[in-house]
């Protein structure tokens, strides 16, 4: 697909007029076109535009794209990461922790959760963002600063006894400067990130500044991030604050994996008996809420060499994202998610109508369960049955065929 929609005369595409009066060829909404035995792919970026004006957008470029020349069939994906500012060419995924509000445990899941994957095989990154305040060194016993550079200038990440690498701007020469606002301390973010001399990484940690200052705001538009952990205490205004952090994040395109409910409980060390803080239960618009209990021994070396066993279900939810949602796909997948809801029935209409009998479809979308739903009402004369299926977290290979259809069942390669 050509990186350049320019390259093939996108007057159509320029005559749809966006609400702000630009078009979504000079907006960089169209990332890229590509014509192909009478069907026009066209990549799309619309990430953070709203369910509604993005939906109104991908049908009038779908519309459009139908006018061209020798165009029988429209086919709309949405850009993946690759157009991200900051490239992390060995991190194959990268997951946030994030929190509203300091001092309610992100740290701690970050590095526990670092931890925990790397104890299960898989190759980490960590990496601290909170420029004003990192405090990832402070809970790693084993990771010693300063950082070096490599002969080509790049900063070397530290690395554990259990091969985690580790970079943050506290052991970048001294301490770090806390008077930081905007683009500059994004700045020195990015600096740090994207430059790291990182080996190949299964997945990359990211200790997000608590909040959503502008350090955050930029990483979420410049940071190819696949998923985010939220943290929270059970206090009101955290739960909240954490709602909104969330919406934040799913308007930027982020997935999110899990939220964790930090410090819940205690455990009575006279007599055992657990004790909960908050009567009313946290929930969340996320697929799996986790709760821990206030630990004594965590909060006095949350770093140190130790059994995570805490930490065990974030993990499995985690690895379970990373390994069915985020694994790989078949190289005929129409990764779909990101698009509205409808569009993504619509593009699979259009795939299915124009398919043979018993040919296959194979597609990726954010919510099976609607989609077959719909599917049903809108092509039930193509489709006899849709067998539905929500694998991991977000999402499910749904492999569709005309008259029947099937899910495929690809099981995580880890435990």
């Amino acid at each position: 697909m050509t990186a350049d929609p320019t390259a093939h005369g996108t007057g159509t595409f320029r005559a749809i007029e966006l609400p702000d009066g630009t078009d979504p060829v000079s907006k960089g909404i169209i990332r890229a076109i590509d014509r192909s035995a009478g069907t026009v792919t066209v990549e799309v970026a619309i990430d953070g535009l709203g369910e509604s004006l993005a939906e109104r957008i991908v049908e009038q470029i779908r519309g459009a794209a139908l006018t061209l020349p020798e165009a029988e069939r429209v086919r709309i994906l949405p850009a993946r990461h690759e157009d991200k500012d900051v490239e992390l060419a060995a991190v194959e995924h990268v997951i946030a922790v994030a929190s509203a509000k300091g001092g309610v445990g992100k740290t701690t899941v970050s590095v526990a959760l670092a931890r925990t994957l790397s104890a299960r095989g898989y190759d980490v990154g960590l990496f601290d963002a909170d420029i004003y305040g990192p405090n990832v060194p402070h809970l790693l016993e084993d990771i010693e600063g300063p950082v070096l550079t490599n002969e080509h200038g790049q900063p070397v990440p530290l690395e554990g006894e259990d091969g985690l690498e580790v970079l943050s701007p506290g052991v970048v020469g001294g301490d770090p400067p806390t008077a930081r606002r905007g683009a500059i301390a994004y700045g020195a973010v990015e600096n740090l990130l994207g430059q790291g001399a990182w080996t190949d990484r299964d997945v990359m940690i990211i200790d997000m500044p608590a909040g959503s200052d502008d350090v955050v705001g930029a990483a979420l538009e410049h940071v190819p991030v696949d998923g985010a952990v939220f943290v929270t205490t059970p206090f009101d205004a955290s739960v909240d604050d954490t709602r909104r952090t969330i919406e934040l994040f799913e308007e930027r395109g982020v997935t999110p994996v899990a939220a964790v409910v930090n410090m819940n409980s205690f455990a009575c060390e006279c007599c055992g008996h657990r004790n909960t803080l908050f009567e009313d239960p946290v929930e969340f618009d996320v697929p799996v809420v986790h709760e821990l209990p206030f630990d004594r021994d965590l909060q006095r070396n949350p770093g140190g060499r130790r059994d995570y066993d805490a930490f065990d279900d974030l993990t499995t939810s985690v690895s379970g994202f990373l390994e069915e949602v985020l694994g790989a796909l078949p190289d005929d997948a129409l990764d779909l998610r990101g698009l509205p809801r409808d569009c993504q029935v619509r593009q699979l209409s259009d795939e299915l109508g124009a398919a043979t009998p018993d040919t296959r479809v194979r597609a990726v979308v954010d919510d099976p369960a609607s989609v077959c739903d719909t599917l049903r009402d809108d092509v039930g004369d193509v489709l006899a049955s849709v067998d539905r299926s929500q694998i991991g977290t977000t999402g499910a290979l749904l492999e569709l065929t005309r008259g029947r259809s099937t899910v495929s069942d690809r099981k995580a390669a880890r435990p």
